[in-house]
């Protein structure tokens, strides 16, 4: 009842949403520039920018451009400084399908779903994780856990956008812990891959033996 006297809406284009849909429509969904990474995971941008540094890493999937004009751009926004992480939710669940029945990512064999944590000071700024959204898009489709709390976030997350991919590591590495044993393969969940830089350092707090393959929603393109 209430949802006809107070249609549900898109978060992205404000249309009234249908039977199914949750957070964004079908069309804003279509309208995300996908990369096709799920179909080649050892073969593209996001695994040659991790791969080099990250020896533990089996594959890198990047679900869609972070590019101008591309509704992902807005949507990361809207999580990161405007309270409404939902339709990173949409995207990840829709991207999990995809790899789900194209892609080469072995589900059959993974532990769970590890997200990037962030600083308890951010954390109580924003109040969640937009990561740990995108990793719940991902777990109900594939049928894994997330795993709370083996993975902590020092420091004050101070912000990466005028160092260079090195001072961002070299600022970061010491930053991860994990607080229990991560079980493995597992799937290390981010929102947009730039630089690798948070990445690589989180991934190097990992166990040596821990096999992870990143699945972020996001990726920017490199610069000519």
């Amino acid at each position: 009842m209430w949802s006809w006297v107070f249609p549900r809406q898109c978060g992205s284009c404000g249309t009234p949403l249908l039977a199914g849909e949750e957070g964004a429509c079908i069309a804003c969904l279509l309208r995300l520039p996908q990369t096709l990474f799920w179909r080649r995971p050892q073969q593209n941008d996001g695994y040659y920018r991790l791969a080099p540094l990250n020896p533990n890493i089996r594959g890198v999937i990047c679900g869609f451009w972070y590019t101008a004009g591309s509704p992902l751009r807005i949507w990361v926004q809207l999580a990161k400084y405007s309270g409404r992480p939902h339709l990173l939710r949409s995207a990840a669940t829709y991207l999990a399908y995809l790899i789900a029945e194209e892609g080469l990512l072995p589900l059959d064999r993974m532990q769970g779903i590890l997200p990037i944590p962030i600083s308890a000071a951010r954390l109580r700024r924003r109040g969640y994780n937009q990561a740990e959204w995108i990793a719940q898009g991902l777990s109900t489709p594939w049928g894994l856990p997330i795993l709370h709390r083996h993975w902590k976030r020092q420091g004050a997350s101070a912000s990466q956008l005028q160092k260079t991919r090195i001072q961002r590591w070299e600022s970061l590495k010491e930053d991860f812990l994990c607080t229990q044993a991560i079980p493995s393969p597992i799937v290390v969940v981010d929102d947009v891959l730039t630089t690798g830089a948070t990445l690589t350092a989180a991934l190097h707090s990992l166990p040596v033996q821990v096999e992870a393959w990143v699945v972020t929603v996001g990726i920017t393109q490199r610069r000519r």
